[in-house]
């Protein structure tokens, strides 16, 4: 890995996260990721800090890639549900998404996408 996007592609992948999941997660576009990934410019302060809490690396290794990777005391990715307040059922269904492979990913992604796109049934609306 020689350089920085390859670095921060290694390092989703190595963490099971797609472009979406890092978006989702960072606030960043997948676009720029895309962009930071295949080199076409380099991070901002804000990213670096990103990638080095979801990804759990060093801001040194992403930018040098001198070892050591991980840093002695960064935020571990199992520390994100905390963060954003997860109950044990959302916990769980992230941690079933992420041990499936892209493809299932996409298709899950597919659902959710038609379904909250969905018109709430009557019954749902009589629930409320």
């Amino acid at each position: 890995m020689n350089t920085i996007g390859q670095r921060i592609r290694y390092a989703r992948k190595m963490n099971k996260l797609s472009l979406t999941d890092v978006k989702e997660i960072t606030g960043l576009s997948t676009g720029n990721l895309s962009e930071l990934e295949n080199d076409k410019f380099m991070p901002s302060a804000n990213a670096l800090i990103s990638f080095k809490k979801v990804f759990n690396v060093s801001i040194d290794w992403i930018l040098t890639g001198e070892p050591p990777m991980t840093p002695s005391s960064g935020e571990n990715i199992k520390k994100i549900p905390e963060r954003f307040n997860l109950n044990d059922e959302e916990k769980e269904l992230i941690e079933a998404y992420r041990s499936l492979d892209e493809e299932r990913r996409r298709d899950i992604q597919g659902f959710i996408h038609v379904v909250t796109q969905q018109k709430p049934s009557k019954q749902e609306k009589d629930n409320k």
